[in-house]
């Protein structure tokens, strides 16, 4: 779509529409799953634009080798209900078909015509008002790869020569970089998570004498770690949990507070408040280990299990619905 290899008319329905709707109901974005949310966010933008880069001679030749029939004779309407057999492992509910084809046949047509595309305009102002916050909180990491680069994508189409976009791309090599064999990319980095394991497994060796100087490391990067602010401005608006105390599944600049990620910070932080402080650094000040604390059981949902990243935001009956 993006690339000019597949038409946006054969893609059911990401309005960003849906972003102005009140938050109290059910179906609001910002009701899903994070990780849903957030790439809903920029794909609905870069769909209610309907962008497509620059068709240039190669573009032209994949389609020839890609398509059995030329491309401007494709029927895409037809095409977004079509999947191959060995990927069709979760097929979809009979509703869920409904209301995508509701959107596409009747919804879409109004949405993209005067004086309506004046309300498709004002979505997509809010939509990218949403990603400049998420990137902002996030200092352009984003909460993972697909969402950086999805968000990237929207910042460029944007502007391709703003701040927005050059703040992105100074962030790339969080994820990317070149080994011996190739270019890697890595799903976000996971720096706190495994430094906690770490020093959790080098404490219990009792080797404190021979390896106080790590111990002492380790331990200022999980203080410094810790997220020291919840989210800027109104972040309940912006439908963003506080974040205050926690610790992130990478590092501090990351933002997005996770459950289990604060959990062994602060079990490191409390283990190694019990040691001397002249091998292993001065111990975390109450206060922080009690905002970790408050924001471990802010996540703690009706039935006593935790959340990962944000407190349940979809109704049961909605998520067995499989919509």
């Amino acid at each position: 779509m993006i690339f000019g290899l597949y038409d946006w008319l054969g893609t059911n329905p990401m309005p960003p529409e849906f972003w102005l709707f009140p938050s109290f109901l059910p179906m609001h974005p910002a009701k899903m799953w994070c990780y849903c949310s957030l790439v809903y966010m920029p794909m609905s933008h870069l769909y209610g634009k309907r962008f497509v880069s620059p068709i240039t001679p190669l573009v032209l030749e994949l389609r020839e080798e890609l398509f059995l029939q030329p491309y401007n004779k494709i029927n895409w309407k037809e095409a977004r209900h079509l999947c191959a057999k060995g990927g069709y492992n979760y097929p979809h509910p009979l509703l869920q078909d409904l209301m995508w084809d509701s959107l596409y046949i009747c919804t879409e047509p109004i949405l993209t015509r005067w004086p309506f595309n004046k309300l498709r305009q004002k979505a997509l102002e809010v939509a990218m008002k949403h990603i400049h916050y998420e990137d902002g909180n996030s200092r352009y990491i984003t909460i993972g790869c697909v969402e950086k680069v999805l968000c990237m994508l929207a910042c460029w189409v944007e502007d391709p020569n703003g701040d927005y976009f050059n703040k992105h791309l100074a962030r790339i090599p969080d994820y990317i970089w070149v080994a011996e064999d190739g270019m890697k990319m890595q799903g976000f980095g996971s720096q706190e998570w495994d430094i906690g394991f770490v020093l959790q497994a080098l404490l219990a060796c009792n080797m404190t004498d021979e390896i106080g100087p790590t111990l002492k490391k380790g331990h200022e990067f999980v203080k410094e770690s810790q997220v020291k602010d919840n989210p800027s401005g109104d972040f309940k608006s912006m439908y963003h949990h506080i974040s205050k105390g926690s610790w992130t599944f990478s590092d501090q600049d990351h933002g997005w507070q996770v459950s289990d990620c604060t959990a062994e910070g602060l079990k490191c932080c409390l283990l190694l408040s019990t040691m001397p402080p002249e091998i292993v650094g001065a111990k975390m000040e109450p206060e922080w280990l009690f905002d970790s604390v408050n924001i471990i059981l802010s996540l703690q949902s009706k039935n006593g299990g935790l959340s990962s990243w944000e407190p349940a935001g979809f109704s049961e009956w909605l998520e067995q619905s499989r919509l």
